[in-house]
């Protein structure tokens, strides 16, 4: 893995995958390096051998979720997501070409780079931020 940082403000990252490497786990990697709190993943596209992902099951105030893995020949048709607090939320599109399935879902730890993957970051510089849960228990985020 190996990224590239813009020299000018807004500071945009490019962060390019190659095989085998965890697709979360880098992007993590690149926001502790980089000291990054708070960002927009603005994009993403790739190949993956392996996926781990899960997806909302109802709309309770609770949410109950399902979690998904396979293997195989994946396309990584779109990531999309934030990094609120130093941490990484990615949302990802994948199509799995064994199972003819599409998948959305949040991205999860150890998902792996076939080929290569490419996703870009827009870093909002200054802003601090984190993720909590109201009185009533629902997912909000606020800047600190």
């Amino acid at each position: 893995m190996q990224y590239f940082v813009s020299k000018t403000t807004p500071r945009a990252i490019l962060v390019m995958f190659d095989r085998d490497d965890l697709l979360l786990e880098g992007l993590q990697e690149v926001v502790k390096k980089e000291r990054i709190d708070t960002a927009a993943i603005t994009g993403g596209i790739g190949s993956l051998s392996r996926v781990h992902l899960h997806t909302i099951t109802t709309t309770a105030v609770q949410p109950v979720d399902k979690y998904w893995s396979f293997t195989g020949a994946i396309e990584l048709g779109s990531v999309q997501g934030s990094v609120i607090g130093g941490d990484v939320h990615a949302h990802i599109s994948v199509y799995d070409w064994d199972g003819k399935t599409t998948y959305i879902g949040h991205l999860e730890p150890g998902s792996l780079v076939a080929y290569r993957a490419e996703v870009s970051l827009n870093v909002l510089e200054g802003v601090q931020t984190e993720r909590y849960n109201d009185a009533e228990g629902n997912f909000r985020i606020r800047q600190r």
